[in-house]
């Protein structure tokens, strides 16, 4: 039986204790959004649209062979800004593991067909590849083959409406970065499923992850699980 909420009264915590607890969540915090490369996620505006309604609808893309797709094996983290042996690159936090039969890429916001597309669906879309290089500014320089599709392809399905100006990305645990809507449609910026002509590593966005060769790496948002239009 649970006590009455009168049975004791409540302790009030001396003000240097909730300066440690505040510190100490904020540090937790920090480092939880590390994940992409050194950098706090922009705050919503304060006039950000609310998105649609998830009345989501799966969109068949173009009829395409497959090779199945195993799930990757997570790497062992070796530390933050460590170089994994087995891939050559740097890690900046721990693999977020994803089943690709049950993810879905959610396309929503000021679009006239919201989306629900299957990793399958992403492996259809027309592919773009590119050598390219991911800096963290001070701590290291990455360079990759990387392979996928461009954020037109992916908007020819979804028809941005007029009034759409940016471009949200958000990862499976949360971190999310804000772009204006010429930003991802610059040539050279994509969103990658493979690397080395196979599935991304764990720890370095698979299933999808955003690829913008003339910015930081805190920018290129991994494991993308949803892309909002406001």
């Amino acid at each position: 039986m649970s006590r009455p909420l009168h049975s004791r009264p409540a302790r009030r915590a001396k003000p240097g204790a909730l300066g440690r607890r505040a510190l100490l969540a904020g540090a937790v915090q920090s480092l939880a959004l590390l994940a992409a490369c050194s950098a706090l996620p922009p705050r919503p505006p304060a006039d950000a649209v609310e998105p649609t309604p998830l009345t989501t609808s799966t969109v068949p893309t173009r009829t395409c062979t497959l090779e199945p797709v195993v799930r990757p094996t997570p790497i062992p983290y070796p530390g933050y800004t460590q170089m994994e042996p087995s891939t050559g690159l740097h890690v900046t936090g721990p693999a977020q593991e994803v089943d690709p039969l049950a993810y879905r890429l959610k396309v929503i916001g000021r679009v006239d067909q919201p989306l629900s597309l299957t990793y399958d669906e992403l492996r259809c879309l027309p592919i773009t590849q590119a050598h390219t290089w991911l800096t963290c500014p001070g701590f290291f320089t990455d360079e990759a083959d990387l392979a996928g599709f461009t954020f037109a392809e992916l908007f020819a399905i979804a028809r941005p409406q007029a009034q759409a100006t940016r471009v949200r990305l958000t990862s499976v645990e949360g971190y999310t970065v804000l772009f204006g809507l010429d930003e991802v449609l610059v040539p050279g910026v994509f969103l990658a499923h493979r690397w080395k002509d196979e599935p991304l590593p764990p720890s370095h966005g698979f299933p999808l992850r955003a690829v913008f060769p003339r910015k930081s790496g805190a920018n290129w948002v991994k494991w993308v699980m949803q892309i909002e239009l406001s």
